[in-house]
Parts: structure tokens; C-alpha cells; sequence
């Protein structure tokens, strides 16, 4: 149910089942009504409750990847010019597939000084904490070190000079020669994947090697232990080819295997987060945006998300289960996790 009219038509179709669970004096709600409820509801006490929920599920994340990254409901705007969209961060756990967290910015630049206070919000502890390139400022580095993790951050052109030294250093296979024979760490690891007649390759690159770092500046990216560089080749169907070269600063030590491995993780808040409210929900396309309605339908969504990546005894797709729900209020008990004893 993607909106308050089907709230509504879900009530009315399935109210002998809802009075199994709930008291409903004056008999199912109208969709003003739910609007009325979400418009008002507080976004702030719905996310801690969210977070509370979520952990319950997620028990200890370990030495999980945790991705934070931002979207924007393209649909929630109010102006003509949808300028006042709103825009928001989560938090994914890419191997538990859940939603740690979610919180609201004032806009994607503003992403800067919002990631340390979600990270307060959380328990990332002993975790890896992946951002992209706008997260990768000095003070996440330390809000990440604060909360007893460790940090993967995209280097990139906001950091013209570090990024260009980086690029430099990666560029030069003498100078890493010259790295390793004085001792550093210099460790490669590489995969290729098939797929859809398309070939990707990855070879990855990591070295301990920092002492040419102005000291300044090492210092200031709190325990900063390694530099990585990740060359990925793609060769379409038609032999042409394509190649791209990204950098990161972590302060994990130089595994290269591991590091590649959560270099592509770090992706997946994208194509198992993002894409899936996108295509199986319909985020982008709603048209919810009153009061803060927006924003706690918006964490409903990963909610009911979350439930589903939980469950592991029904095998089928996100868009799947959301339809055996509908048609099973048994199916539907499960993965609400319903004591249906009482």
C-alpha cells in the first residue's frame, strides 16, 4: 500500500482481521484521516523508534559495512520549481540489507554536518562506515574514529591537492616500488565478473605508504592507515571499453582483498536501498508531502523494507512479498512477527 487511499482500502478490505490486533471503536479510518495522522506525527520520536526496531533486528552488526549516503524524494516537493524536495541520509547495513537509520537535511550540501549527528543516533561500533565524496571531511573522519569505527571515504576533485598527490603516488609504480622496499605495504587484489555480455574487471591497489604526506595533513584525518586505489575496466558486448579510477583514504590497514570487497559493498545502499523505494515502492514518484508527512511515510517504507530483508523463511523478491502479503493475512502475521498464540 503506497499511499493514504490505499491505507484506506487495505482497512475496509481487511478489518475483520485488524480487530484481531487493534480496538476500533468507530470502525476503519478514512484516508484524510490517515493523511491527518502523518502529517502530524512527530518525525523525531518515529525515527528513534525506527533505530530501537531496527537494532532489535540487527542484534551486533561486527565488523559489518555500514554505507551512509543521501536521496532525495523527488516527489515531495511543494514549489513549481521543486526546489524544496526533500532530501535524506540512511544508514545501510549492506550485509543484513537493513536501514540502520534515516534523517532529514536541509539539503544535499548540508549532508556535511548531518552524517556525525545520525551517526549519534546509531551503533556502529567495531563497524566500517563508508561515504562518498561529499562525505569525506575531516571531522566525519573523526565523529566515525569517536563512535569506534573505522572509516572508507571517497577521495575525490573536492579535495583537489590530497587527490591529486593520491592520484600521483598510484600513477607511479616506481614510488610504490620504492614503498615497499622500505618497508611499507603495497598489496594488490583483483575480480572479474561476467554478466549480461558485459565483462568487469577490478584490480585494486593499497599501500600503508604515508610518510610523504605533509604531517599536517596526515594528522588532521584521524588515523588515517591506508590509501586505495580501485581501477575498474568494464568491456561491453560490442569490444568497446571503458575504464574509471576511483580513490579512497580508510582507516583500515592495507587487506587488499578486504578492501575490495567493501569497496563494492559500498554500493549496495544504492542498488538494494535506494533502487528498490524507487522501483518496487515508488518513493520517487510519491506525492506525499504536507506537514511531515513525507519524511515518516518515507521511514515506513524502510520499516516494512527492513521486515522483509529480515525474513528468511518465505524465498521470493521484496516486490514478491509485498504481494503474498496482501493476499495472506498468515503471510502477512510473519512477517509482522505477530504472536498469533494470543
Amino acid at each position: 500500500m503506497d499511499d493514504f487511499e490505499d491505507f484506506e482500502r487495505f482497512a475496509q478490505e481487511r478489518e475483520e482481521w485488524l480487530r484481531k490486533w487493534l480496538k476500533m471503536p468507530h470502525g476503519t479510518l478514512s484516508d484524510d484521516t490517515f493523511r491527518r495522522i502523518f502529517t502530524a506525527l512527530d518525525p523525531e520520536g518515529f525515527s528513534e523508534c525506527f533505530i530501537q526496531f531496527s537494532a532489535s533486528l540487527c542484534r551486533r552488526l561486527g565488523q559489518e559495512l555500514v554505507a551512509i549516503d543521501g536521496k532525495t524524494l523527488r516527489g515531495s516537493f511543494n514549489r513549481a520549481d521543486k526546489s524544496d524536495a526533500l532530501h535524506l541520509i540512511s544508514a545501510w547495513a549492506t550485509a543484513s540489507g537493513l536501514t540502520l537509520g534515516q534523517l532529514l537535511v536541509d539539503s544535499k550540501t548540508n549532508e556535511i554536518t548531518a552524517v556525525p549527528k545520525l551517526l549519534r543516533q546509531i551503533d556502529v561500533k567495531g563497524c566500517v562506515v563508508s561515504l562518498d565524496a561529499m562525505g569525506c571531511q575531516k571531522k566525519i573522519a573523526i565523529a566515525i574514529r569517536h563512535a569506534e569505527a573505522d572509516y572508507l571515504l571517497a577521495l575525490k576533485g573536492n579535495h583537489g591537492t590530497l587527490h591529486g598527490e593520491v592520484t600521483d603516488l598510484f600513477a607511479d609504480p616506481s614510488a610504490l616500488e620504492a614503498a615497499q622496499a622500505s618497508g611499507n605495504v603495497v598489496a594488490r587484489a583483483a575480480s572479474h565478473d561476467k554478466g549480461h555480455g558485459r565483462i568487469e574487471e577490478r584490480h585494486l591497489t593499497v599501500t600503508d605508504h604515508l610518510d610523504w604526506l605533509d604531517a599536517r595533513e596526515r594528522r588532521s584525518w584521524l588515523d588515517l592507515r591506508s590509501l586505495v586505489h580501485l581501477r575498474s575496466v568494464r568491456i561491453l558486448p560490442d569490444g568497446s571499453r571503458s575504464e574509471d579510477h576511483r580513490y579512497w583514504l580508510t582507516s583500515l590497514e592495507p587487506d587488499a582483498d578486504k578492501l575490495l570487497e567493501l569497496a563494492r559493498g559500498h554500493w549496495g545502499i544504492e542498488n538494494q536501498c535506494h533502487w528498490v523505494m524507487d522501483v518496487t515502492y515508488g518513493e520517487d514518484a510519491s506525492r506525499i508531502r504536507n506537514g511531515h508527512a513525507a519524511r515518516t511515510v518515507a521511514l515506513l517504507r524502510r520499516l516494512g523494507h527492513n521486515l522483509l530483508k529480515h525474513d528468511t523463511t518465505i524465498k521470493d523478491s521484496i516486490a514478491g512479498k509485498r504481494k503474498r502479503a496482501c493476499l495472506s493475512t498468515a503471510t502477512l502475521e510473519r512477517f509482522l512477527k505477530l504472536d498469533v498464540s494470543k
